[in-house]
Parts: C-alpha cells; structure tokens; sequence
C-alpha cells in the first residue's frame, strides 16, 4: 500500500543525482541550483540608455525623401524645374497667416511685415537654441559639424520682404545656406528636342 502512494508523487524533471552525489559537498550543489529564486529584476537604466542612442543614431541617420517637410493645405508651395533633393536641417515654415519652426508658431505674418526691424525675434532665438543644442550633442560624442542649413517651406503668396526677414533672422543665429523647398515641376525640354508636328 505504502509503495502505491509513492509512485503518485509529482516531481519535477530534471536531472537526479545519486544518493551519494546529492549529500556531498563538491556536486550536491550542482543539482541544488535549480531550487534558487529565478525572478531577475530588469536594470532600466541600461535600456534606456541604449534607446537614447538609438534615437540618436536614427536623427543623425535621417533620410530626407519628402518626410522632411510638414506637409499643410495652408501652405502651397511654388513649383520649380532645376532643383535638388533637400538634406535634412531645421525646416522653417512661412504661411499667409504664420512663420514657424519645426511646427512650432514664432511670429504672425502680419506682425512681422508693420514692423521696422529686420530680424525676427524669437525665430532668432528658437534657431540659436537649436544650433546650441547640436553643439551640445556634440560635446557629448555624436559625429558630423554643424554646416549652418536651413530649409524654408514658404507659400508663394507670401510678399518677398517677409521672406527676406525670414533669411535674415536665420543668417544671424548663424544658419548661411539657406534652400528653399519647391515641388517639382516639369523639366524644361532642351533646344531642338521637341518634336516637329
């Protein structure tokens, strides 16, 4: 009676050792691992540390394939038939109505044009920031110097005196290649290709 009961206990697989290898000292402790706790904490501030330069590598890394731009029905961009692709550098937007950076509102187009002066405040100061910011990423180790581009996303409609205070804001906080970001237009056909009809 007594052997039936034993051969209904419940056991966990693994490897047994002998009687006489689970009492000594030297490889008891071998088959005695599998009774510790497993429960492993998770160290978060390696893997946060390994995102934030992933993050970093994937900004560094951006490709500028028409992503770049912020895309808005209140902005119409004129087109263009010579023109290059764009590289990736701060985007600053001029609608009828607004300049902003990045998204970010700085200035009303109207405000801007009664005004005698002829940078833009906070436009000057919201490129400075950033030019401080890459400055810094570079003191920490990132890779690459600052070239001073700017991209302008400008609806034709806008008057040229806003633009020019938009190029001159972004000329002192020391951002000199300045591109303009057009839709691309039909190539113009070379002499003597066209067909006769």
């Amino acid at each position: 009676m007594a052997h039936a009961d034993m051969s209904k206990v419940i056991v966990r697989p693994g490897k047994r050792p002998g009687k006489r290898l689970s009492k000594s000292k030297v490889f008891g402790s071998k088959f005695s691992k599998g009774d510790r706790e497993t429960n492993v904490e998770l160290n978060l501030t390696s893997m946060i540390d390994i995102f934030v330069l992933m993050v970093v590598f994937l900004i560094q890394q951006f490709s500028a394939d028409g992503d770049l731009l912020f895309m808005t029905d209140q902005i119409k961009m004129p087109e263009a038939a010579n023109y290059s692709q764009l590289e990736r550098a701060p985007v600053i937007q001029v609608s009828p109505e607004l300049i902003s950076i990045e998204g970010d509102s700085v200035a009303q187009v109207a405000d801007v044009g009664a005004e005698e002066y002829m940078n833009i405040q906070r436009l000057e100061e919201k490129l400075r920031d950033q030019k401080k910011a890459f400055e810094a990423l570079r003191m920490a180790g990132a890779t690459g110097d600052f070239k001073g581009d700017i991209n302008i996303q400008a609806d034709k409609s806008v008057p040229f005196k806003i633009i020019k205070k938009v190029m001159y804001s972004a000329n002192q906080a020391g951002y000199f290649n300045i591109n303009f970001a057009v839709l691309a237009g039909s190539k113009p056909m070379a002499e003597g290709s066209g067909t006769e009809g």
